[in-house]
């Protein structure tokens, strides 16, 4: 799996409170805290969709992240392609609502964040 190396199995509760696993991923770049989530690969790809506020709050928690800067990238793997969707929330206190994603189609955005989440990558960029 491409992600591996990075990402840290985390145990965090449902929106039903129960518990469950997610990879994770915290790096700062450019005044802005990104915190990658990737589902494990048996779950459905709406897993995180379904749980994005508790998600959020417990990260953001955890993490002692100011919500404003915070950035939540949800990292899908196939087979195929790795897809990203930020999400993005309405933050009422401490408490993120209104959960909505879009996926990141553009090249130059999608071209830098995958070099922040791949090893490799990330490598041949630094030494480029």
């Amino acid at each position: 799996m491409l992600l591996t190396p990075l990402f840290v199995e985390t145990s965090l509760n449902n929106r039903l409170g129960q518990l469950v696993q997610l990879g994770v991923y915290h790096l700062q770049h450019q005044g802005r805290d990104y915190v990658f989530v990737a589902a494990p690969t048996q779950q459905a790809s709406s897993f995180v969709g379904k749980n994005a506020e508790p998600f959020a709050f417990q990260l953001r928690e955890r993490l002692a992240l100011d919500a404003r800067r915070m950035e939540l990238i949800e990292v899908r793997e196939t087979a195929e392609a790795i897809q990203l969707y930020r999400w993005r929330f309405e933050w009422v206190g401490n408490s993120p609502l209104s959960a909505r994603s879009e996926e990141i189609t553009s090249p130059g955005l999608r071209a830098t964040l995958l070099a922040l989440i791949n090893v490799e990558q990330e490598a041949a960029v630094a030494n480029g």
